[in-house]
């Protein structure tokens, strides 16, 4: 339940900041940014999820698990973010509804990908 919760609020906060000022990560008037967008996703990922693994002490299959719940919530909760795209966040630009989706799946992916490899304690 903890991990469900997490994901909520993480989706949550992201949509928020998307939100109010989506405009200075998604433009096409700066590449930059918006290339840099893509690539601080990953870290980010990575520091909202695996001190969590660890401090829970969360290994294995129970790791991917735990990965699943993380993204789960916003997954589902975009289908109609993505649906509402242009009345929700009114500061893009209609035809940033494609890069925001695909930084959506590499933002997805990634937190699933942090469930699959976990270190093994050794014996």
């Amino acid at each position: 339940m903890f991990f469900l919760i997490w994901g909520f609020l993480v989706w949550l906060g992201a949509t928020a900041i998307f939100r109010f000022s989506g405009h200075l990560f998604f433009s096409n008037e700066n590449l930059f940014t918006l290339g840099a967008s893509y690539l601080l996703v990953i870290p980010l990922v990575l520091a909202i999820t695996l001190p969590l693994y660890y401090f829970k002490n969360v290994t294995g299959e129970k790791r991917l698990k735990a990965a699943v719940f993380i993204a789960l919530p916003g997954m589902i909760l975009d289908v109609l973010v993505l649906l509402y795209f242009s009345q929700i966040f009114v500061n893009l630009s209609a035809e940033m509804d494609q890069y925001f989706a695909s930084w959506l799946l590499l933002a997805y992916s990634t937190i699933l990908i942090t469930g699959i490899f976990s270190k093994q304690k050794k014996k």
